[in-house]
């Protein structure tokens, strides 16, 4: 964006984020010196509903572009009301008709509920487009000595999660990475999980970190496998997550969570809508039983244990093989936005799902 305000700074510029983000985007535009007047940094649905035209429009999280669909806050829909979009099927369509020029932050793997664009919409919308892939921005601060690199620890969590789908041959897979990022048994190692009482463990392993450097932004995140709703947010007293003596609940709110001035906030559990997109030091992910290994030997999604009402088809939709599959897909997606979030280090805990481990333990070589 600032080449590009340099070099055109006539140009009006309209940039997408996600909801949960779009507080932080201005404010580092706004540091950045970038607030212009001719730049706008929004959300899809609002850039929509304004009707503006602009010469650029970037898009982050495009994966994340909602389409027509039912099961989701009424807004997203409402745009198919606005004159001239009515025919249109998805949010990225009618971005096209307001952009000169488009640029799509783009990632399969990072899709997480029924009403984001489909791949096929993407590909069809975007069969014209120049692409390119980004080399990862993920970075892992490696302790002296190791050899492994982030590069390693990415593709490692590709292959955990995606080896049967058919999904890696659409990303910048490599085969080829260093296990050796997983067998790190050191206390300094990047990765590494605890077998016994994971949310105990997670958060004295988050909370040691913060002891030694209060700067870190440290979280224990979850997949959706306790049951909450958004208004939960609102009372301090409903907890979503018991383990003995320990007591927490889900994050407060899912924008800019991670600046909350709650006082617990550091000790709720994160969801995958509070940090999507979000960079933090170090993460503790408890991995549920809403993953699952079947007879073969793969991964799937098990709706029963997953508590999200617009992450799941319909009953009648979910019939379908094709959308059970999509479900398994969310279901890893949100596994896979939450393993990629730690700059500097990772920690795993089982959350009533042993066989996860057992399963992490032989693909990686582990054990």
């Amino acid at each position: 964006m600032a080449r590009i305000l340099n070099q055109e700074p006539d140009f009006n510029i309209g940039v997408v984020v996600q909801p949960n983000w779009e507080k932080t985007g201005k404010e580092i535009f706004r540091v950045y010196g970038m607030n212009k007047r001719n730049l706008t940094v929004t959300t899809s649905t609002k850039m929509i509903k304004s009707g503006k035209k602009y010469d650029v429009v970037v898009v982050d999280e495009s994966h994340k572009l909602s389409r027509r669909y039912g099961k989701q806050h009424p807004s997203f829909n409402a745009v198919y009301k606005i004159n001239g979009f009515e025919k249109c099927q998805s949010h990225l369509e009618i971005l096209k008709a307001l952009g000169k020029q488009i640029i799509l932050m783009y990632d399969v793997l990072q899709a997480i509920r029924p009403a984001n664009v489909t791949r096929k919409q993407f590909h069809q919308l975007t069969s014209e487009f120049e692409q390119r892939y980004l080399t990862t921005q993920f970075r892992i601060q490696a302790p002296k000595g190791k050899k492994y690199t982030s590069d390693d620890y990415i593709n490692g969590i590709k292959y955990l999660l995606y080896k049967d789908t058919g999904l890696l041959k659409y990303t910048n897979f490599d085969s080829n990475f260093n296990r050796d990022v997983f067998k790190d048994s050191t206390p300094d190692a990047y990765f590494g999980y605890f077998t016994e009482q994971p949310l105990h463990n997670l958060i004295d392993w988050v909370e040691e970190d913060r002891n030694f450097h209060p700067e870190h932004v440290n979280r224990v995140l979850a997949g959706l496998v306790e049951p909450w709703q958004q208004k939960d947010g609102k009372d301090k007293s409903i907890m979503h997550w018991h383990e003995g003596d320990i007591y927490r609940r889900w994050n407060s709110s899912q924008e800019n969570w991670i600046n909350s001035k709650d006082e617990d906030a550091e000790d709720q559990i994160g969801s995958v809508f509070a940090v999507q997109g979000i960079d933090l030091n170090k993460v503790g992910v408890l991995i549920g039983n809403d993953l699952q290994v079947d007879p073969n030997g793969h991964l799937f999604g098990n709706p029963e244990h997953f508590f999200n009402t617009n992450g799941k088809f319909t009953k009648t939709d979910f019939k379908a093989p094709k959308n059970r599959k999509e479900f398994t897909f969310f279901v890893l997606n949100i596994y896979y936005v939450l393993l990629t979030r730690g700059i500097d280090g990772i920690r795993l805990g089982f959350w009533k799902n042993n066989e996860f481990k057992m399963y992490m333990e032989e693909t990686l070589d582990i054990i």
